[in-house]
């Protein structure tokens, strides 16, 4: 991979991890589904990904924004398949907890929720609602990828070295997302009410695939 192709891939990468942390953790809000509509081509970010679950998720998250402008409704029904899959009231159909789906007794602040903030602590960084939300949550993780993959750009373009920052993300996908993700995707995919977050969990599903496949290659 030359400068210039690694260059586009740290953007690509930083860009992809923020769009869906921000997805799972702050949900569908306006701003995110007018960029999404607003983009010049909708395979424009992913541009080159050759994963069939990573296209058919972006197109799904694409289609879905664009025909919420045309239904008054369409918001209301997109924040209740949300709040059922993540938030509550009542019994979660995808709890959105790494701890939840590695304990045994499925519970919140387990040690997974101690291993990633340890994990977060390592490079500088904590959660704002420490020891009242959990580490753990899978819109966190996302957004921590993205964190060190923006880092990782920053350093690479003031020609420092950016190695550490590289495996930190390579180590937290293969210790901590590839070990619950896969079936937190399908939890969601099977119980959401939504083409908008089947579709989301399609493209978390692929993307972590190309991510792990593109790290072992560099």
């Amino acid at each position: 991979m030359d400068d210039k192709s690694f260059l586009s891939w740290l953007v690509q990468r930083k860009l992809v991890y923020r769009i869906l942390g921000i997805l799972y953790y702050k949900g569908p809000k306006d701003e995110v589904l007018e960029a999404l509509v607003a983009s010049q081509s909708p395979g424009d970010l992913i541009k080159g990904i050759d994963n069939s679950l990573v296209q058919e998720g972006w197109q799904q998250l694409y289609l879905e924004a664009q025909g919420r402008e045309k239904d008054m409704g369409y918001r209301d029904r997109l924040w209740n398949d949300y709040n059922q899959l993540f938030v509550g009231p009542g019994s979660l159909k995808a709890p959105p907890w790494e701890s939840v789906y590695r304990s045994k007794d499925r519970i919140v602040f387990g040690p997974e929720t101690l291993a990633v903030r340890k994990f977060f602590q390592s490079y500088g960084l904590e959660v704002q609602l420490l020891n009242k939300e959990p580490d753990d949550h899978i819109g966190l993780e996302l957004e921590f990828m993205a964190y060190l993959s923006e880092e990782a750009l920053a350093a690479y373009e003031a020609g420092e070295d950016a190695t550490d920052l590289l495996e930190g993300t390579e180590r937290f996908l293969h210790e901590h997302l590839e070990q619950w993700v896969p079936n937190f995707c399908d939890d969601v995919e099977k119980e959401a009410q939504t083409d908008f977050f089947v579709g989301l969990a399609k493209l978390t599903r692929g993307w972590l695939e190309v991510d792990a496949k593109t790290l072992a290659q560099i």
